[in-house]
Parts: structure tokens; sequence; C-alpha cells
């Protein structure tokens, strides 16, 4: 025991680096307790969200036992800063890890979790990325009656592009850190558990640049309803509102232009959908479709719909070896904000964005909790906003620990 602990903090202290991924969940928390799921490092969020985001301080998994999973992994990204013109190209290296520990005492479960995750690009200035997470949980288990719990996370990191209202922001030397808390009650009745959850959450950037500062606070509600259905298949409606107000921002005009009021930005978010989980011998997947809408305060400037879709699977192939497939596409109009670029015989066009992320991984259990594989990634993401469409691939090898 004591030659894991000793492992546990050198990888858990290292100066590890990254790799992206993505989880946007109204509610993490499970109505199990120990829980087996397809791992596409979604805990691991560097680099934006895979919806392009910036990472939103979405709560962690709640897992009792012990985890740890770790990966160093040697890459080339054909776009470092996600921009369409001047592409760089660069050779990079990167780890993470992430570890967990929590027990159910029967009555109660209670544990903590962390990740740390880095990249940096060799000879590239102001090119590198990072990441850190702690959270803990407390919660008394769905028992065929009531149960209830709270979960939190803080988070501190610096990527190259960030998504605060809508389109994206680039700005090397922005900085993000938050904390994130959820409370919920539920009640479960058979294989079926309705659960109300209350959030809170707030986001500081240290902005280095004479910019309006994009610190906010957020206030949330959800109601999901968990199924599950002979033991290999999950369901997961919700929905979920959030309100958000910037302490400086200031809410514009469909062009862009401060309102004269000087009235600070206030964000109504509406989220629904469902999530699966399937587990086969064969065949591990999970996934969401969802819909996202946004309503600013006043002007509509930052209005849209978003209709999406994303998903991971495992699948089993012969002896040790592991075949990850996933992807994520999604599609968002602006209601009042105007392509300028494209006004034709029929008049005014709205703004439309999509993005598209494939990616597979292909992984060789050599010996016990080691493993090597590979892994590309291709991410799209078009716009009708000036300079806010990339493109851009991603190639790695990779050596990882994980039990």
């Amino acid at each position: 025991m004591g030659k894991w602990l000793v492992l546990l903090a050198i990888l858990m202290g290292a100066p590890l680096l990254a790799q992206d991924g993505g989880s946007t969940s109204p509610s993490s928390t499970q109505p199990g307790g120990d829980e087996e799921e397809v791992d596409p490092w979604n805990d691991f969020d560097v680099g934006g969200v895979q919806d392009g985001e910036y990472l939103p301080l979405t709560l962690g998994r709640d897992r009792t036992g012990l985890g740890l999973r770790a990966r160093a992994s040697f890459g080339w990204d054909s776009n470092i800063f996600l921009e369409d013109k001047d592409d760089d190209t660069g050779l990079y290296g990167d780890a993470m890890a992430y570890a967990y520990v929590g027990a159910n005492l029967g009555i109660v479960a209670l544990g903590a979790r962390g990740h740390i995750a880095g990249r940096l690009y060799f000879g590239e200035a102001d090119a590198d990325m990072w990441d850190l997470k702690l959270g803990a949980f407390f919660k008394l288990p769905y028992n065929g009656g009531f149960g209830f719990g709270v979960s939190a996370d803080v988070l501190y990191h610096q990527l190259h592009s960030y998504e605060i209202t809508g389109p994206l922001t680039r700005q090397d030397d922005l900085r993000a850190s938050g904390a994130i808390g959820r409370a919920y009650v539920g009640y479960q009745v058979s294989f079926v558990v309705f659960e109300l959850g209350f959030t809170g959450q707030t986001t500081d950037f240290t902005e280095e640049r004479d910019v309006p500062s994009l610190d906010s606070w957020t206030i949330g509600a959800d109601f999901s309803i968990y199924f599950k259905i002979f033991d290999f298949l999950e369901l997961h409606p919700y929905v979920a509102f959030d309100y958000e107000w910037f302490r400086d921002q200031v809410d514009v005009q469909d062009d862009g232009t401060p309102l004269s009021t000087e009235d600070k930005l206030q964000l109504l978010k509406f989220n629904y959908g469902a999530d699966f989980k399937l587990n086969l011998p064969f065949i591990e997947a999970q996934g969401r479709v969802y819909s996202a809408r946004q309503d600013d305060s006043a002007a509509g400037h930052d209005r849209y719909w978003q209709y999406g879709v994303r998903g991971a699977a495992d699948l089993n192939l012969v002896g040790n070896v592991r075949l990850t497939i996933g992807g994520h596409f999604w599609t968002r109009e602006y209601d009042d904000l105007v392509d300028v670029d494209n006004v034709g015989p029929d008049g005014e066009r709205t703004v439309h964005e999509r993005y598209l992320q494939a990616w597979v991984e292909l992984a060789w259990n050599f010996w016990e909790f080691m493993s090597v594989g590979g892994r590309y990634t291709y991410t799209r993401r078009t716009s009708d906003i000036d300079n806010a469409g990339y493109a851009a691939h991603d190639a790695s090898i990779f050596l990882e620990i994980g039990w």
C-alpha cells in the first residue's frame, strides 16, 4: 500500500502537462456509489471544452473507492491557437493526472477528487496551457427513499481561448479561477430517481490587458430523472436554468456598441436534454442530446439557440486492446446578431456558428495497470463572425497508468 501512496503523491505533485475533452452536465451527482464509465478524459478540459466554450466550473464526478489515472503524451498540433489565419503548427509534450478517494459508509458517502494537467509546445512562446481542479462531496445515497448531498469544486487555469458569452475570445495572458457548489435532494422509487438541485458559482479572470473585467456570478436550479433499466442502460433527462450577471461587463446593442444606460450584462440560460449510458460486455457508451437557450438582459446581442449531440464509446477488442471513438456536433443561431458579410437580396441574415469534433483512440494494456496507445482528433468550427472559425488536427502517442 505504501508504494501506491508514494506513486500517487509523485504523480499529483509533478509538473504535469494537458489535453482537451469536456463535460457540461447540470448534474454530476449520480444516484449510485462506485461508477463504471466510458472515460475519454472528460475530466480534463484543458484547451477548451468540446463545444468550444471556456472551461465552465461543472462539478466533477462523485466517486467512492480509490482511483488514479495519469497520462504522458507527445504529439503534433496543426493549429495551436485555433485561428484560420497564420496557422501555427507545433510539437508538444503534455501530461495529466486525476485521483479520487471516497468511502460509502452505508448511511453517508463522502470523498475528494483532484486533477492537474498542462501542455507545453516546444519552441513556442506563450503557448503553454495548464489546469488545476480540486473538489469534494458529501451525500446521503438513495436507498429506496430520500437522498441528499452537496458537492463543490475549485479551479485555476490558463487557456488560449475562452468563450465568455458567445464568440471566441483570444487572449493568451487571461487566466481564470472560480468555485462552484451544488446541493440536491431527491427521492427514489424502485428504479427511478427524481432529483432537484441548486447551484451557485463565481468565475474570476486575471486580466493583464486594459479590457473590461469578465468576472461573473451565477445561480441556477435543475431538475432531472434517472432511470436504470436491466442494469445495462441508464437514462437521465434533465432541465436546468442559470442566471449569470457580470460585475463590470456592460450590455451591448445588436451592433456591438454599449447601451447608453451602461447596464451590466446579465444572461439567462435554459438547458434541457437527456444523457444515456450503455454497458454491455462488448461495448460501453455514453452520450448526450441537448438544447441550450441563452438570452441577455436587454439588447439581444448575445441571444441564441444551440442544439447538439455528443458521445463516446469503448469497444472491447481482442485481448487487452481497447478502441475508443467519440464525437461532438452543435449548431447555434443568434436571434438578433446580423451577419454583415452575408446580406443578400432577401435581406439580412442572422449569425450562425457550427462545431464538429471527432476523435479515435487505440490503447493496449500491456502490463498490469500500464497502457500505451495513440490518439487522433479533428476539430472544425465555422462562424459567420470574423476570425471565429478554425480547423485543427491533433495526433499523439501516450503512456498511461490507471486503476
